[in-house]
């Protein structure tokens, strides 16, 4: 029986960096506001987070109660990058790329779910998500589980473990080949950094070559740096 795992066909995955940014705006520091209503959230604190990307930690930078649902956060940004929204006493987070004023809707109920528009990165990021991370995550932990309900049956094991060095491999390759077609989109830069690791050094270093210079003095462009050396 074969145990080949077909996934959504990807053809049309690339496009989604046709939302790219312009090069010399990645690092263009900016006024950005986002406003958000979150029906039940009644006076609920909310906490704007950031990654600092230096050291990977999470650090707030902001806080705000929220008034019958609603609250806003402005602030100059020194450069695009994620944020992330958490309100006190609920799970999980809203995360987003703040390139452009946004809006933020949902519920307390859902919290984690709520929709941020107005950032075309963070469409293109979503939808990256969507169509290509969550599907092979998805699959790979059901043969994660089935390799390890076949422990004891060692070719249904092996062939199991075949399918997923496949499929891995299968998704590097799409995100290999969405970095090398939209190099001016700041979206790869995040892409190279989640995923270089994966990938030969010698062709890491490659395409973060072929990046517009602009993007060079990103934050997260010059962590990658020092990692690819």
């Amino acid at each position: 029986m074969s145990m080949k795992t077909v996934l959504p066909n990807m053809k049309n995955v690339v496009v989604i960096l046709v939302f790219t940014l312009v090069a010399g705006m990645a690092n263009a520091q900016k006024n950005v506001r986002l406003q958000g209503n979150v029906a039940g959230l009644g006076s609920t604190m909310i906490y704007l987070k950031k990654t600092d990307n230096t050291n990977s930690r999470l650090i707030t930078i902001d806080s705000t109660r929220a008034t019958d649902g609603r609250f806003s956060f402005s602030r100059n940004v020194p450069e695009t990058d994620f944020y992330s929204l958490v309100a006190a006493g609920l799970p999980g987070q809203v995360q987003f790329i703040w390139d452009q004023d946004v809006t933020l809707e949902g519920s307390r109920e859902n919290f984690r779910e709520s929709a941020v528009k107005g950032s075309a990165l963070t469409d293109a990021w979503l939808k990256f998500q969507n169509d290509v991370e969550r599907p092979y995550r998805d699959v790979l932990m059901d043969l994660y589980n089935d390799r390890q309900r076949a422990a004891s049956d060692t070719s249904v094991a092996n062939r199991v473990a075949r399918e997923e060095k496949r499929l891995k491999q299968e998704q590097y390759q799409k995100v290999q080949q969405m970095i090398r077609d939209n190099p001016n989109s700041l979206l790869s830069l995040y892409l190279l950094n989640w995923y270089w690791p994966q990938f030969p050094k010698t062709e890491a270093k490659a395409m973060y070559d072929r990046l517009p210079d602009t993007f060079k003095s990103h934050s997260i462009a010059k962590r990658l740096q020092n990692q690819l050396r």
